[in-house]
Parts: C-alpha cells; sequence; structure tokens
C-alpha cells in the first residue's frame, strides 16, 4: 500500500463518470426518480456497489494476508432508502456474501470477514447501518482412515 494521504478524482461530464484510463461509466437516475434502468447507473447502485466492492477487497486483503484460499465468492448488496425529515436517506444497507472455501477454513473464512466488515473503508465512511450477512460453504475434509 502506499503512504497515506491518498487521492482519488473522478469527473463527471455528459453523465458520465471518468476517471481515465478506465471506460466511463453511464450515470442516471433510477426508475424511483424518473429515470430509466436502461444502460445507466444510478448514483444509489454505485453507492451499493462501493460498498460490495470494498468489502470484497478488504476480505482479500485479509484473506491473503492469512493464506486462506476462497475457491468461490460472491455477494449481493440491497440499500433501503427511505424518507427522512428533510430528504430520503438510506436506512439499511444488507451485503449478503456467499463463498466456498476448504472444510477446515470455515471459521477463520467467517472471521476474516467479520474483520473485513469492520474495517471496510466506504461502510465506515457511510452513516447508515449496514449488516453482513454470510453463507459459507465448504469442501468437507477427506477422512484420511478412509483414504485409500
Amino acid at each position: 500500500m502506499t503512504p497515506f494521504p491518498h487521492r482519488y478524482q473522478v469527473m463527471l461530464a455528459n453523465r458520465q463518470l471518468l476517471a481515465p484510463p478506465r471506460d466511463p461509466i453511464a450515470l442516471g437516475p433510477p426508475p424511483q426518480f424518473g429515470g430509466t434502468s436502461d444502460r445507466v447507473w444510478s448514483p444509489e447502485e454505485l453507492l451499493v456497489g462501493a460498498a460490495l466492492e470494498c468489502l470484497w477487497t478488504t476480505f482479500e486483503a485479509f484473506a491473503r494476508k492469512d493464506q486462506l484460499s476462497v475457491d468461490d465468492w460472491s455477494a449481493t448488496g440491497v440499500a433501503i432508502l427511505d424518507r427522512g425529515p428533510r430528504v430520503p436517506v438510506f436506512t439499511s444497507i444488507t451485503l449478503t456474501v456467499q463463498m466456498h472455501v476448504d472444510g477446515r477454513d470455515e471459521e477463520r473464512a467467517r472471521q476474516l470477514l467479520t474483520k473485513a466488515a469492520e474495517r471496510c473503508i466506504v461502510a465506515n465512511a457511510l452513516n447508515v447501518p449496514i449488516k453482513v450477512e454470510v453463507t459459507v460453504t465448504a469442501t468437507p475434509m477427506r477422512d484420511e482412515r478412509s483414504a485409500g
């Protein structure tokens, strides 16, 4: 990791987020605010996506440091936006993670995910409760006595 502080710059032009050399991201309001869901990302979806990616990136760093091998990882994020006193506010974000690891690593994977959830930069920057749910499946450990 490079020394702090880190600086991130993104431009918005013609309804696209730009951060060359990356591909532009087309933006627009969600259908709930009069937009269309046709090939554009809403700010709300980007927020949920940022929370998901941050959780994965943080978990991945801890897993690499702890030498945990993850065979498969997928996650879904759901954010609830509701009326607030002055403006709509996010009242919750739930990140549901499914991962597959070796049988003897199931508990360690859960612990590392909990640690990643606590240390995720994006989640810690938000003023909304974030719940992480996890399903860890594991390859059954072979019984050495029955191995051939």
